[in-house]
């Protein structure tokens, strides 16, 4: 496991539940390269001339901008080597290996909260069609989704998951610095965020759209845009999004 950040972490606690033997966890970090080599039982490395030569599959899960350095670093020849981003070319290893690949399991992910990956999509593509199947079989012992997709759409993928988690996030956060203006507790809309992606598990998000927005409600829009006056950028945001909302509502025009 190259790699001791979030999604290197549950991948591989993950795999080593399994009973997958993790050779080694490198990682510039000791202390990070240290902690998940305890909790996985492989070997601590911070240095990448030290990479075992003997594992049968090199997972690269570290930022988009590093997967090139290590890739210049590195030569595994006839060794399976991936990386994890959703955003990245897989022929960016093709100079480390004839054998590569894109392992992508679709969630947000986090050290500290331990995830099932039982439902959730891991993504693969391959430089030939063997090494998908290993990386299909190795991805159906964690996970029973596992799908085959090409470069264009898991760059579609990785962005829709962009506006679905990270855009979805920063909206909670929002709504947080809004309650908190007020002295009110953020748990207060913990059931309508539960009960809004409940919907959006169940239908279209286009069938589903509430608020003033999608009823053209200009007098309550106006209001909330009053509310932000002191705050340019949540305003801003508001009124970007309502007109989106709006025009995408065919009974506004």
């Amino acid at each position: 496991m190259i790699g001791s950040g979030n999604l290197a972490t549950q991948l591989a606690k993950a795999f080593h539940r399994k009973g997958k033997n993790i050779l080694q966890v490198v990682s510039r970090r000791r202390e990070a390269a240290g902690l998940l080599a305890g909790l996985t039982g492989a070997k601590p490395v911070t240095d990448l001339q030290q990479l075992s030569r003997d594992a049968d599959l090199y997972i690269i899960a570290v930022s988009d901008d590093a997967i090139p350095e290590i890739a210049k670093a590195v030569s595994l020849p006839d060794r399976l080597v991936v990386h994890t981003s959703g955003s990245v070319d897989q022929e960016v290893l093709k100079q480390v290996s004839d054998r590569y690949g894109v392992f992508y399991p679709l969630q947000t992910f986090s050290k500290t909260r331990d995830i099932d990956f039982s439902d959730i999509p891991v993504c693969i593509e391959a430089s030939d069609e063997q090494c998908f199947d290993q990386l299909a079989a190795l991805a159906g012992e964690i996970s029973d989704d596992v799908r085959k997709v090409n470069s264009m759409q898991r760059q579609a993928i990785h962005l829709a998951a962009v506006f679905a988690s990270n855009f979805t996030n920063y909206m909670y956060r929002c709504a947080e610095d809004i309650l908190k203006s007020e002295n009110i507790p953020f748990d207060i809309i913990r059931p309508l965020i539960r009960e809004t992606a409940k919907k959006a598990g169940q239908q279209s998000p286009a069938l589903t759209q509430t608020g003033p927005a999608v009823r053209n409600d200009r007098r309550i829009i106006e209001k909330h845009l009053q509310l932000l006056k002191n705050d340019p950028g949540k305003r801003e945001l508001y009124a970007i999004i309502s007109e989106l909302i709006a025009r995408n509502n065919p009974k506004n025009f």
